[in-house]
């Protein structure tokens, strides 16, 4: 099945492994329906429409090798190059790991992704955060931490943060700086109690418009938060947000307590961003001034998962 034009084609959070409770289980990528397949320790995601007929091969389909045996008339659909099958879908290129399942439609936009989540999964703890579903485009939720008032005026800091583009050696994009934030009642961040305020750094490496990786503080008070958010196909999108915490020093597992803190810091801080997305007029007209400048960046940024779709539309159209 032919992939949307609109649908960026790069990393995409499709679901906590803790979502899959049967072999094959119905997901989606905006209008793309997809397949997603346990194997063993493996998660596969494939196109769910049977090019036979067009059942979707999730509901009522069985597990047969590299098949799936189609409930609509039987037919054994290859996965990907499948000897002996008539009918085949497509097989996307997935990573699992700690528990998060993505998925990238255009192997072209790995952007360094993958290298640093399998190291991540050998120097951290990930722990399977909280989902939310937003009535909002989905890369409005990574473009967020683009916008520096809002941090002010939604969140309640005591300034404007001190944001800027930083180096991305793989294609990323880069925003770091750091936040004035008030004094704590979470644990998670070290000297936050009794304090009027405190100095959180901030270092985020997006991958795509639709999967971020932020490190909040340094060194032993590092916590990083791994942001996800996969468009629905009906003006929603599903938000899944973890977080990858070091070892202690003397090599204890990170506290739970602070993990915990962390979590529901996050979540508060995307509630108060939803009582804004769910009301906001999506198709208004946006008239940027100078402090846009990080947004318009991100924009900028979007465009390059789209342009490789266009090109080929466009090739296709000249041999017509």
């Amino acid at each position: 099945m032919a992939m949307s034009a609109n649908l960026y084609r790069g990393w995409h959070q499709i679901a906590f492994e803790r979502e899959l409770r049967d072999r094959l289980t119905p997901a989606a990528l905006g209008h793309l329906p997809l397949v997603l397949i346990r194997d063993q320790d493996r998660v596969h995601a494939v196109d769910a429409v049977c090019p036979h007929r067009g059942a979707h091969l999730a509901y009522g389909g069985k597990l047969d090798g590299d098949a799936i045996v189609c409930p609509f008339h039987g037919h054994r659909i290859g996965i990907g190059e499948t000897p002996g099958c008539e009918y085949m879908v497509r097989r996307y290129r997935t990573l699992t790991v700690g528990g998060l399942v993505f998925v990238l439609p255009d192997e072209r936009h790995d952007n360094g992704f993958t290298a640093l989540m399998e190291e991540l999964n050998r120097t951290h703890f990930f722990v399977q955060g909280f989902t939310l579903v937003a009535h909002a485009p989905a890369e409005l939720v990574v473009e967020n931490g683009f916008d520096r008032r809002h941090f002010e005026f939604v969140h309640a800091l005591k300034s404007t943060p001190n944001l800027r583009l930083g180096p991305g050696g793989h294609g990323e994009l880069v925003i770091q700086g750091d936040f004035q934030a008030a004094a704590f009642e979470s644990n998670w961040h070290p000297g936050g109690e009794g304090q009027a305020s405190t100095e959180i750094g901030f270092l985020a490496r997006v991958f795509s418009p639709n999967v971020c990786v932020s490190r909040l503080g340094e060194g032993e008070s590092e916590h990083l938060v791994i942001s996800g958010a996969t468009p629905n196909g009906d003006g929603r999108c599903t938000i899944r947000v973890s977080v990858a915490v070091r070892a202690r020093s003397d090599g204890r597992p990170p506290s739970e307590s602070a993990i915990r803190a962390l979590l529901r810091d996050s979540k508060l801080a995307y509630e108060q961003d939803l009582a804004i997305w769910e009301h906001r007029v999506h198709d208004a007209p946006s008239r940027f001034d100078d402090e846009d400048d990080l947004v318009i960046e991100f924009h900028r940024f979007c465009k390059n998962f789209l342009e490789a779709e266009r090109s080929e539309q466009s090739r296709a159209h000249q041999a017509r």
